[in-house]
């Protein structure tokens, strides 16, 4: 994840629980396919999720499992948010990153 995070080429979206992600790619439209890639750290889960228009898509990630997780989302309108939740907030370290599917 972090390689895809300093090339850049194609990012969308990237955050934390800690440092909530803002829309790096101001161009999203209706029906745009993204890959979301999901992943934390510690003691507890995290529910990752991802809101456009009509279109959600809630993960629930384990934290004591040291992988990442993905899946493919299209937008259902020109915005996208993601929200990350955990009843363990103290006691997990979350990273999110959305891109483009080429």
């Amino acid at each position: 994840m972090t390689d895809r995070l300093e090339s850049d080429e194609g990012l969308v979206s990237s955050g934390s629980l800690a440092v909530p992600g803002e829309n790096l790619d101001k161009t999203i439209k209706t029906g745009t396919v993204l890959r979301v890639e999901v992943a934390c750290a510690g003691e507890g889960t995290v529910t990752f999720t991802v809101t456009s228009g009509t279109a959600k898509t809630a993960k629930r990630v384990d934290c004591t499992q040291p992988m990442t997780k993905g899946f493919d989302f299209t937008t259902a309108g020109p915005g996208l948010t993601i929200q990350a939740d955990s009843p363990e907030e103290d006691r997990v370290g979350t990273a999110y990153m959305v891109s483009r599917i080429s």
